[in-house]
């Protein structure tokens, strides 16, 4: 056998060992969807060791290792079933004989407990690469240093061997909390997103966002906003968002006249949505719901006015964008009544995830509900249809859509476990506190900083489980209420995608703009603008969550958007005409007045925009006139 030949049969035999892993896993996963989860161990391990099969067969170790046969990937590929599978094999030794941190390892449990991490850290090497890398291996040199550090971050002096035994014999490290939401929640609805978007709910989506902003002064922009928040609804993911339907709406944006840059921007604000729109809000919603005991229903009524708040401020950026630069809209190319007709029932899905989720089923059973609807509806017509060909590819396109979570998760799992083992949780939560002495809108500026700073670099799943353990503890020390403080740092975990300096969703949005990376950042940091007041708003006045009297609820939500229109104007410089340095002012006055959670407040506010746009309009009139004559 040549090279070449060599070379095409282990290409043959690498995608043959994802494909057939992959559905396996998925298949997985709807089985115990619908007819319940196996015990925690076994569902998490079975999990993990499907996952970082694809991962060292799909990602390379390097970019210059790309040749067919790879022997270290394929090495880690076995090592992972091993590692994986001892836990099944001793499910009653590890959780009914054995006891933790007692009963001694043996050797085989030591090398593979070493293995086990270091396969984790391995696989978060490759798919997320070196940010949350680095995160985990400080709070594994934590464990061994911390007994030697002064002061409170001194921890208390433990074995290497019990650390160990409580990452990889127990249900608190690798096998924790957080990969057990991603076993038995976050992998079904990242499959019923695959199923959906590849039996045409894209264009569902995509179709109707045309048809309904595309004729509007700079429609395509519109159409990204829509389309990215319609598909984030589904998919919850940021930088995957953007990789699709940017591809689409970006090119279009350019084309209508918008700059490369500010077309990059919108649609990294526009996908970085999807995370904070209900109904799915990306994995960290659920991991959230797990943490803070908020039922995961729960949570999607809490998010969804801040979540219109944040796409309304960005429609209105981009409507007076268009207006200061005069860009006209596109006319659609299939009408609403023909996309209802190829698309549209593909929305029953949907329906029947929501219906199901509010009345009362786990998101599991509601969410593998939803993915044999999608498979079944999808047959009704041609449009749509997914024959054996495309279910393959919509099931192993929706086990790759799990690997980042599945790292992710397993990641974070490390973490917890040792904060949890060294009992370093409580001291870091001290250490806040003593940063922030004592006063609540110190401590929300240094948990915003902290929450944006870790998502640099980092999925947003495991910048709030960090939170989770050390920063949240501490703010509800100071009587936040739960609910608004795990939304407060969820928040700022996300828009962490679009923060500069390091806004990775920003930045793949450049790409495929072509445009300045550094102007694209900046842009998508002012586009989003209202994402990062309103939570501080919330915090203060729940009404925005929906919580108080319906008074109260429906005046602070009328404001606000009024409030977020104010803070797009002033932030773009444009209202009517170019706005002067100091209209900007008043606007932006009138802004904080009005989301304010002050009753106060709203008077003042509304006077100042009022006045200005009174202003406006008459010297605009006066203009008008002027220019008639």
């Amino acid at each position: 056998m040549n090279s070449t030949d060599r070379q095409s049969f282990w290409n043959k035999t690498r995608y043959f060992t994802v494909t057939l892993v992959g559905i396996t896993l998925a298949l997985f996963h709807l089985y115990t969807g619908l007819w319940g989860s196996l015990d925690a161990l076994i569902q998490r391990s079975v999990h993990l060791g499907l996952g970082l099969i694809i991962v060292f067969l799909l990602y390379p170790s390097s970019k210059k290792n790309i040749s067919s046969f790879r022997f270290l990937d394929y090495f880690l590929a076995i090592a992972s079933v091993v590692v994986t599978a001892y836990p099944l094999f001793r499910y009653t030794w590890i959780t009914a004989e054995r006891f933790s941190l007692l009963t001694p390892m043996s050797s085989l449990e030591k090398v593979l407990a070493i293995l086990a991490i270091l396969l984790v850290l391995e696989a978060v090497r490759r798919v997320i690469g070196n940010g949350l890398l680095v995160v985990v291996l400080c709070f594994i040199v934590y464990f061994f240093i911390g007994p030697f550090l002064p002061g409170g971050l001194r921890s208390v002096s433990l074995t290497w061997t019990q650390l160990l035994d409580f990452q990889y014999l127990s249900t608190a490290g690798i096998f924790g909390i957080p990969l057990g939401v991603s076993a038995n929640e976050i992998a079904l609805f990242i499959l019923f997103a695959s199923i959906l978007i590849k039996s045409g709910g894209s264009s569902l989506m995509n179709n109707l966002a045309i048809s309904l902003a595309g004729r509007s002064p700079g429609g395509p922009a519109k159409v990204a906003v829509l389309a990215s928040g319609l598909m984030g609804t589904i998919s919850g993911s940021g930088t995957a968002n953007v990789m699709t339907t940017g591809s689409v709406t970006i090119p279009m944006m350019k084309k209508t006249g918008y700059s490369a840059h500010f077309a990059g921007a919108v649609e990294a604000v526009a996908s970085t949505g999807g995370q904070i729109m209900p109904p799915v809000m990306g994995a960290a919603a659920f991991v959230m719901s797990a943490f803070s005991g908020i039922p995961y229903v729960q949570i999607i009524k809490l998010a969804i006015i801040p979540a219109l708040l944040f796409y309304w401020g960005l429609l209105a950026s981009v409507h007076l964008e268009a207006l200061r630069l005069n860009l006209p809209g596109i006319e659609p190319d299939i009408s609403v009544k023909q996309t209802l007709r190829d698309y549209g029932h593909m929305v029953i899905p949907i329906i029947v995830l929501l219906f199901l989720l509010f009345k009362g089923f786990t998101p599991r059973m509601a969410a593998g509900a939803a993915v044999l609807a999608a498979i079944l509806i999808s047959q009704l017509r041609p449009t749509t249809r997914l024959g054996l060909t495309g279910l393959v590819e919509a099931l192993v396109n929706g086990a790759k859509g799990m690997l980042i979570v599945i790292v992710a998760t397993a990641a974070a799992g490390i973490i917890v476990g040792s904060i949890e083992l060294t009992g370093s949780g409580h001291r870091m939560g001290t250490l806040f506190m003593s940063l922030a002495g004592g006063y609540q809108i110190t401590a929300l500026l240094l948990g915003m900083l902290l929450a944006i700073i870790l998502g640099m670099g980092m999925p947003t799943t495991a910048a709030y489980i960090i939170q989770a353990a050390t920063v949240i503890p501490a703010l509800l020390f100071l009587g936040f209420e739960p609910y608004t403080i795990h939304m407060f740092c969820f928040y700022f975990a996300c828009l962490s995608l679009i923060t500069p300096p390091v806004a990775i969703t920003s930045f793949a949005a450049a790409g495929l703009a072509e445009a300045d990376i550094w102007k694209t950042g900046w842009t998508a940091f002012r586009l989003g603008l209202a994402g990062y007041i309103v939570p501080f708003m919330f915090v203060y006045g729940p009404a925005l969550l929906l919580v108080g009297s319906n008074m109260m609820i429906a005046m602070s939500i009328c404001t606000a958007f009024l409030g977020v229109f104010c803070l797009a104007a002033a932030g773009g410089g444009y209202l009517i005409r170019k706005l002067f340095w100091f209209e900007r002012a008043i606007m932006m006055a009138a802004a904080f007045l009005l989301v304010a959670p002050l009753s106060v407040t709203i008077i003042p506010g509304l006077t100042l925009m009022f006045l200005l746009i009174i202003k406006l309009y008459l010297k605009k009139r006066q203009s008008d006139y002027v220019a008639m004559k």
